[in-house]
């Protein structure tokens, strides 16, 4: 089990960088309830990891007001891969990473993929994985995942974050599909 110390190694952080362009505004800022989207995602590893939130990217005061710090994006508009790669390089240790777009997320699943890699000491990241397949960008990753993102990053077109797993020593954990929920445009918030 993932001892006090080996979490406090881990920096969690919440991808906030996207330009929402499906959803047509900030899809962050918009409400569930009386809070803010991408409050339930900080909130989730909150429970887990503590106060000790890093939001990557550019975002709206709204949003930054809720994480315990900021990471800045060095590879703006190189999409999930670019901030994760940023958070790896800037904090020099493994990161949690979950979107900000995602309101589903139980602290349950992050034991659970901490669990994971507490017994896959070697994978490169551990991914919450639904029947719709890997979600990338809620899990685990290690520092040996920086050479497969960099090259991600710089290339031409940045190929996507599931092909990059596919790279990685990667292990995935069994999530219900709903658990991996995010919002791509304004009438998925109906569910919630």
């Amino acid at each position: 089990m993932t001892t006090t110390r080996q979490r406090e190694s881990i920096v969690p952080i919440v991808l906030v960088g996207g330009k929402s362009r499906r959803f047509g505004r900030d899809k962050l800022r918009a409400a569930i309830g009386d809070e803010l989207l991408v409050h339930r995602p900080v909130s989730a590893l909150r429970i887990v990891f503590g106060a000790r939130v890093a939001l990557v990217g550019e975002c709206h005061a709204d949003v930054a007001q809720l994480g315990d710090s900021i990471i800045v994006d060095n590879y703006p508009g190189r999409g999930p891969a670019g901030g994760i790669l940023s958070a790896l390089e800037h904090k020099q240790c493994s990161v949690f990473v979950v979107a900000g777009d995602m309101p589903t997320i139980e602290p349950s699943l992050i034991r659970a993929i901490l669990r994971e890699a507490d017994e896959n000491i070697d994978a490169d990241a551990i991914i919450a994985s639904s029947a719709l397949g890997p979600e990338p960008c809620f899990g685990l990753y290690r520092i040996g995942a920086i050479d497969a993102l960099r090259d991600a990053v710089i290339a031409p077109r940045v190929p996507s974050l599931q092909s990059v797993l596919e790279s990685l020593r990667t292990r995935l954990v069994a999530a219900d599909a709903t658990s991996l929920a995010n919002i791509n445009q304004p009438e998925d918030l109906a569910q919630f």
